[in-house]
């Protein structure tokens, strides 16, 4: 069933829950001009516009477009804002990195890796061309689950998980290997892993339907930092009681200390970021490129690559 443009139903939905658009664009505005460094500040207002842009999706409502918005909509139907959630989650969290430091990140960028290109989140540090080379910390942003509309029923949040933590480990072992190429050895797998640049995190926040799945996100998360990841920094909201609107779930239990929170994930990155620019007299690292590329690594079937993790 089509998303319904009726300006009645529009009506009707936004007196319930607001506009999505302009809450995104506050959204936006808050974290650049109050100079937002913790994504707790701004938790309840993302939990607010994710409970929008659902609100919408169960109803099957196109929001209204406002006059002047400078941001891409109407012409994109009601799913348009629905698939940009996870572009929302991103550019949220990179807003908030960029003010915890005062060196210039690149955002949703290609970077190399040994057999492809990648899209990353957020990379460090930025560099012009078309792609980068040489990033010494990548970040993955995720945001997962959906509610039922429809005869559609609810997604969950570790939907797919096994499709994404295979390309998670692939994407983090193809970066690691284009950096050092005919210099790689691995003698340990752990080891080199966690020295070989760039360093690679995944932050991911999902919809959750129990709270007893939270617990299995969580050890979702620790397989991957014990094995590819150097952090991933979790996220967990659910329905509140009164059912109208998303509350946020605990992790004060059962993590380790590189499974944790957004912000402390957010706040190693900035510390990492800091690290290399006091090593480099407060200066960005000049470009280290590979000496050479493979040319076969261009021919390397992606799909057999990857089920190799």
């Amino acid at each position: 069933m089509a998303s319904s443009v009726d300006p009645a139903d529009q009506a009707r939905v936004e007196a319930l829950v607001g506009n999505p658009w302009d809450k995104v664009e506050a959204l936006r505005d808050r974290i650049q001009n109050q100079m937002i460094k913790s994504f707790r500040e701004v938790e309840a207002d993302f939990l607010d516009l994710l409970w929008t842009i659902d609100t919408y999706r169960v109803e099957q409502v196109t929001p209204r477009a406002q006059s002047g918005s400078k941001l891409k909509k109407g012409s994109e139907g009601g799913e348009g804002i629905y698939r940009s959630k996870g572009n929302f989650f991103s550019e949220i969290i990179t807003l908030i990195l960029s003010n915890k430091t005062s060196s210039p990140l690149a955002s949703r960028s290609n970077v190399q890796g040994f057999s492809q290109l990648h899209q990353i989140d957020i990379a460090w540090p930025a560099r012009p061309g078309k792609a980068l080379q040489d990033p010494l910390i990548c970040c993955e942003a995720k945001l997962t689950g959906a509610p039922g509309f429809g005869t559609t029923p609810d997604r969950k949040g570790r939907a797919d998980w096994s499709n994404r933590r295979k390309e998670l480990k692939f994407q983090a072992t193809d970066l690691k290997l284009y950096r050092q190429q005919e210099n790689t050895r691995i003698q340990h797998w752990d080891q080199w892993r966690r020295k070989a640049p760039p360093l690679v995190y995944t932050l991911w926040a999902a919809r959750l339907s129990t709270p007893d799945e939270f617990g299995r996100m969580i050890q979702d998360a620790q397989a991957l930092t014990a094995t590819y990841l150097d952090g991933v920094g979790i996220y967990g909201f659910m329905k509140n009681a009164a059912g109208d609107g998303y509350v946020a779930a605990s992790i004060s239990r059962g993590v380790s200390e590189r499974v944790t929170s957004l912000d402390n994930v957010l706040d190693l990155i900035a510390a990492e970021i800091s690290d290399v620019m006091e090593s480099h007299n407060n200066r960005v690292p000049e470009p280290v490129i590979p000496s050479s590329f493979a040319a076969e690594a261009s021919k390397i079937d992606d799909i057999d690559a990857s089920a190799l993790f």
